[in-house]
């Protein structure tokens, strides 16, 4: 195993305990997964753990053009055919993240957007873009494969019907922190909601988070 390999595993580790910690996950939920550098193939999470209990050799190896383990004791996430169209269709996709947060899931339920309201956003610009909505498809699905990879062409970050939230970056790390802040503008949209009418960031903010997002070569 090569030492990117390796490191790449244990930064997959370390970011699945955050997720956890941060309260994105509950047991078995979600998963995550890293492309290996100038390969086809991407490292993901197996069934059957929970985030904050993932060792650097339990991911399991998948070469995403061939949709095929190579490495691993254990079957793959559920959601792997999803990990592995986004890699194809995505090349400038580095890491994804798949949780179940809890204010990101009731604006996935009602099906209605996250609107871009507060400074949180500088921790991940390109978020200022908007999140968008996937159709709904059956959880482990070619379907919502499809619909997933759809919604994330333009965007970051993406809302699955009754699911959850997939985000999108360059490396695991930006995945994450856009899945993190995600839940952010979800919680405050809801606070919002609740006192008055939510109003989105002004335009000159809009445009110098994404400019930032440039600067700091982020997934935009």
């Amino acid at each position: 195993m090569k030492d990117y390999e390796i490191g790449l595993r244990e930064r997959l580790a370390f970011i699945a305990r955050k997720l956890f910690e941060a309260g994105l996950v509950e047991g078995t939920n979600g998963n995550i997964s890293a492309k290996i550098s100038g390969t086809n193939e991407f490292l993901i999470k197996p069934s059957g753990y929970s985030l904050n209990e993932i060792e650097p050799n339990f991911f399991i190896k998948i070469d995403y053009l061939l949709d095929k383990i190579i490495d691993g004791n254990d079957p793959p996430s559920i959601e792997t055919p999803m990990h592995s169209m986004l890699y194809k269709r995505r090349l400038d996709v580095g890491g994804i993240v798949y949780v179940h947060p809890h204010y990101s899931t009731i604006f996935s339920i009602l099906n209605k957007e996250i609107i871009p309201m507060g400074l949180e956003v500088i921790e991940a610009p390109s978020l200022v873009k908007g999140i968008s909505i996937s159709k709904y498809a059956k959880p482990g699905s070619i379907e919502l494969a499809i619909n997933v990879t759809d919604s994330l062409i333009d965007k970051v970050a993406s809302l699955l019907p009754y699911h959850g939230l997939t985000a999108i970056g360059k490396t695991i790390e930006e995945a994450a922190q856009n899945a993190i802040t995600t839940e952010k503008m979800a919680k405050l949209h809801y606070d919002v909601l609740l006192v008055g009418k939510p109003r989105q960031l002004p335009s000159e903010i809009i445009n110098q988070m994404i400019k930032l997002a440039k600067e700091k070569d982020f997934l935009i």
